[in-house]
């Protein structure tokens, strides 16, 4: 047998049912003409259908069915093949798919093929449309376009809002099925419809019994008949096995809200195809986030992944597609890659823009030196053809330029202070009624001016809590809090406590700033990107991110020297996440922020206190010195790049 042939075999000839037999087990001299000349005998079912197939004799093309699949994309496989090329199997193929709602665009000429082991992780700025995407091609509800799913995958969706019922026990939670059950049991609901019916044994029902047997099998497989027990076992190791079955939701921390929804979505991914997650980090602690992680590149579906957490990009994927003036661009490798090869690329655009514009500037300097020659003869069309092709060229690559969004513009300034020690707790110890545990357990720790430190530590640790001490707000048990003359405090809450959402922005800023005048303000929330009827909107009825700009504006407005943060990255898209970390970068007070942005905790702090069991740890550096420290691996050299 020909080895390019042999090495296209997807089973052994014996497995072959139809006429694909005849072709792999013939020797010709030419595969690719010998396939040109077979191609009504090809099955292009054999290789994803374990070589079970119908044979395929001059089937018509359906209304709607490519050209570009069937045959002719097995002859571009061989040839890829042949190549030494990846044979990965295609699940999604998306062409020119556009997606408005109403008279807005929020999607236009989308195109994207998703294979066997994609990892893809979707990015762009907040409304970019990044939700939509993934909305659009695990619904297929395009406006305009193809959104062609491989016949028979199966799909699961773990969503940005997790569905958490409050009322409902942990048990009961546990026991609710995800996504991924729903076709399964609703083409298995139908077949048993049929099957009540004397009529259907009347017609070809065996096929449809096979098809019957392979569903049952496959929800057995993916534990559907067991989803409680087998979330139970996820809870375990996520660590939120602490709680009665019994216990309500509403009683949980949002974390541990987090971790349940995980459990019960994670269940069933047994035989999933192509998975769609929405934020999948949002509320999970570092260690959760460490083990999804993990679970993900195990994982042997292809994955289509909407995230701002840059650390998370960076472990899981292996593409990225960033959405930006309503199209979707791919690019390979995970977000470090992405980032430097933008970078790249953009400066490539700009020096071939310059090209161009050279060029056309020099041919119409020479055009018009032969007009004023009088020289009109056939180069001089020529050269006006140039000039128009040209032209064309340098319009298409202006169109290839990102459009750049109004940046926003934060620096924060610390007020002068003269004492180098900023704060101290010595023997702080702090207890809850009815926890077992102390949050703090006589603990000594102390704060300098330029100190950026970042605590860490798994939920229910009490890391809000000592952001708590350390502001005032919450009294210690014993011990002491010293916190030195002159320190004054600004505070960033998680749930942005210190906004009033009765009022709109403007509002909120006349109240922190009377000495400001109207057009101050508004020039103010201007830089922060507010614009039109946002400026008057209730704090109350805007988004996550738009209130947490104005939160970073209050504290760029306010006096202080030490700043606290409680997880100030959520809600802000990349760009700002940017921004925030230039300004703290820059900032010569002192820093203590609660994260679980490892990608800002790398970029920002020189300290990292862990919070574990009343215990504070500290170890110097950022979080990958942190994490290398643990692992007994010494600081990264100059110019390393960690792999841990």
């Amino acid at each position: 047998m020909c080895p390019h042939l042999e090495a296209l075999k997807p089973h052994s000839l014996s497995d072959l049912t139809c006429g694909c037999r005849t072709i792999f087990s013939q020797p010709p001299n030419n595969p690719i003409r010998f396939f040109e000349r077979s191609l009504t005998l090809w099955c292009p079912s054999v290789a994803a259908h374990g070589g079970k197939c119908a044979p395929v004799v001059n089937k018509p093309l359906q209304r709607g069915e490519s050209s570009k699949g069937g045959a002719t994309e097995f002859m571009r496989g061989v040839q890829r093949r042949i190549n030494g090329e990846n044979m990965a199997r295609q699940l999604i193929n998306i062409e020119g798919v556009d997606r408005s709602f109403g008279p807005v665009d929020v999607l236009v000429d989308i195109n994207l093929l998703v294979q066997d082991g994609d990892r893809i992780g979707i990015v762009g700025h907040n409304g970019a449309g990044k939700t939509t995407l993934l909305n659009t091609i695990s619904e297929q509800s395009q406006d305009v376009g193809d959104i062609d799913y491989a016949p028979g995958i199966r799909i699961a969706y773990l969503t940005q809002i997790r569905d958490i019922d409050p009322e409902s026990t942990i048990e009961e939670e546990l026991g609710r099925k995800g996504r991924q059950f729903q076709e399964l049991e609703e083409e298995i609901a139908g077949i048993e419809a049929q099957m009540a019916d004397p009529a259907f044994y009347d017609g070809d029902w065996e096929g449809v019994m096979e098809r019957y047997s392979e569903l049952q099998q496959t929800l057995g497989a993916s534990g559907g008949g067991n989803v409680a027990s087998i979330a139970k076992a996820t809870l375990t190791r996520l660590g939120l096995d602490k709680h009665p079955m019994d216990m309500k939701v509403s009683k949980l921390s949002g974390g541990e809200k987090a971790k349940l929804a995980l459990a019960r979505q994670l269940v069933g991914l047994s035989g999933v195809d192509v998975m769609f997650l929405d934020e999948p980090t949002n509320h999970l602690d570092i260690e959760t986030t460490e083990w999804l992680e993990a679970f993900l590149k195990e994982f042997k579906g292809a994955q289509l992944i909407v995230s701002h957490d840059r650390y998370f990009l960076d472990q899981v994927c292996t593409r990225i597609v960033e959405v930006d003036n309503l199209r979707a661009w791919p690019w390979k490798g995970n977000y470090s890659q992405f980032l430097r090869q933008k970078v790249a690329t953009e400066a490539a655009l700009g020096d071939m823009i310059h090209t161009v514009e050279k060029k056309i500037a020099a041919t119409t300097g020479a055009l018009k030196q032969m007009k004023r020659a009088n020289k009109y003869d056939k180069s001089i069309s020529a050269k006006q053809k140039m000039i128009e092709r040209m032209q064309q060229e340098l319009k298409a690559l202006r169109a290839r330029v990102p459009k750049k969004r109004k940046p926003l513009i934060l620096k924060l300034e610390a007020t002068d202070k003269a004492s180098m020690d900023v704060l101290q707790l010595d023997g702080a110890t702090k207890t809850f009624e009815g926890l077992k545990r102390p949050v703090l357990n006589n603990q000594d720790l102390e704060v300098r001016k330029g100190d950026r430190i970042g605590i860490v530590g798994g939920n229910g640790q009490g890391k809000t809590t000592l952001l708590k001490i350390i502001n005032g707000d919450e009294k210690l048990t014993s011990g002491t809090r010293d916190l030195a003359p002159g320190a004054e405090i600004g505070y960033f809450h998680q749930d942005h406590a210190t906004l009033d959402f009765n009022l709109n922005p403007v509002e909120q800023i006349q109240k922190l700033r009377p000495d400001f005048q109207y057009g101050d303000i508004r020039a103010a929330l201007g830089r922060f990107q507010f614009s039109g009827d946002q400026v008057t909107t209730k704090l109350s009825q805007l988004s996550g991110g738009e209130r947490a700009r104005v939160a970073l504006l209050k504290l760029l407005l306010e006096e202080n020297n030490l700043l606290l943060m409680d997880e100030p990255t959520n809600h802000l898209d990349m760009d700002s996440k940017d921004t925030l970390e230039e300004a703290l970068i820059g900032y010569e007070g002192s820093l203590i922020t609660v994260s679980h942005d490892r990608w800002f905790l790398d970029q920002v702090v020189n300290r990292i206190w862990e919070l574990e069991d009343g215990i504070v740890t500290v170890y110097y550096g950022n979080y990958t010195d942190y994490i290398r420290a643990k692992k007994g691996l010494p600081p990264l050299a100059e110019d390393e790049v960690s792999q841990v």
